[in-house]
């Protein structure tokens, strides 16, 4: 509750007015509860989002799919995916470049890696010569003890310098490193080590922008759009050669060899039973053909149109 304190004019100056203001209610305030609501974790941003899209959201026929604009020079990837001849081009030169960077990075520290391991067995290798060496003066030195007798033993077995040979430990360096190890595990040499990250080994080729299969400039091939004829302003709209019909999100394929473009209507009709191209009469085999990509309409008939955005999860 508040309070307000004022001056009537009506009144003396001596007269003083309280009026009491009721406040919110604390049931509606956002920390009434112990805990986040759905409806509050959702305005917080929290948790994954799922959205509808509609047309509007879609792609439409004869737009690069890297510039999101009417193609220039278009090509087609085997894939089906329509893109501007610079844009894919730039986009190929930029990864190979990345490529090149990552398989440098790669063979430097496949060599380093070679290197150690190199180094590692060598290292083994004076190991073992080493114990060979120890095994070897300490049978010397038993022989030696069993041919002592009496008073020699007796004083071979009182010298001071030679008494940490007679008791010593029977387990090898490296037992002993094991055991302090495993008993001693904050000791600075038994401490892990921070492992490296080792590159993966990158791929030959850049991956296609959508399909992620390896793209060559020879896989991309120029495509003609047939235009139906508009008025100047208004936007560009492509047809089939075959029908003259406006492709907009409809099934559309086009024939390697012969370069048309047609719907797959006219095509499962008229050119896949004979196998011929009905606008040239050319002859195509199934490798010529190219099924292009189409992200359809804001129908759920079409395709996917749900989006959905992953974002992490608040817990409560």
């Amino acid at each position: 509750n508040q309070r307000t304190t004022s001056h009537s004019p009506s009144c003396s100056p001596s007269l003083e007015v309280v009026v009491w203001k009721m406040g919110r209610r604390h049931a509606l305030n956002n920390t009434a509860r112990s805990f986040f609501t759905s409806w509050e974790k959702k305005e917080a941003g929290y948790g994954s989002k799922t959205q509808r899209v509609g047309t509007e959201y879609k792609l439409p026929f004869g737009h690069c799919r890297l510039g999101l604009q009417i193609a220039v020079d278009p090509v087609v990837t085997p894939s089906g995916n329509i893109y501007s001849k610079e844009a894919i081009y730039q986009y190929l030169l930029d990864h190979q470049k990345e490529l090149d960077r990552a398989r440098k990075q790669w063979e430097k520290e496949q060599a380093e890696a070679a290197k150690e391991e190199e180094a590692k067995e060598a290292k083994d290798e004076q190991q073992k010569l080493i114990e060979f060496v120890k095994d070897s003066e300490r049978v010397s030195r038993k022989r030696k003890l069993e041919g002592h007798s009496g008073k020699k033993m007796k004083e071979f077995l009182y010298q001071p310098h030679k008494a940490g040979e007679i008791v010593a430990d029977p387990r090898s360096k490296v037992q002993r490193q094991n055991e302090l190890k495993r008993t001693s595990f904050w000791v600075p040499q038994f401490t892990p080590d921070a492992q490296k990250i080792k590159t993966p080994k990158p791929p030959k080729r850049p991956q296609s922008p959508f399909s992620r299969k390896p793209l060559k400039l020879k896989d991309l091939t120029p495509i003609k759009l047939p235009q139906l004829p508009s008025e100047k302003g208004e936007p560009t709209k492509f047809c089939c050669a075959v029908s003259q019909k406006q492709i907009t999100y409809q099934d559309t394929v086009f024939l390697k060899n012969t370069g048309i473009v047609m719907l797959a209507k006219c095509f499962k009709e008229l050119a896949e039973p004979t196998m011929t191209c009905p606008v040239t009469g050319k002859k195509f085999k199934k490798k010529h053909v190219i099924v292009i990509k189409s992200d359809g309409t804001g129908f759920a008939a079409t395709g996917n149109v749900i989006a959905k955005k992953w974002s992490e999860a608040l817990m409560n």
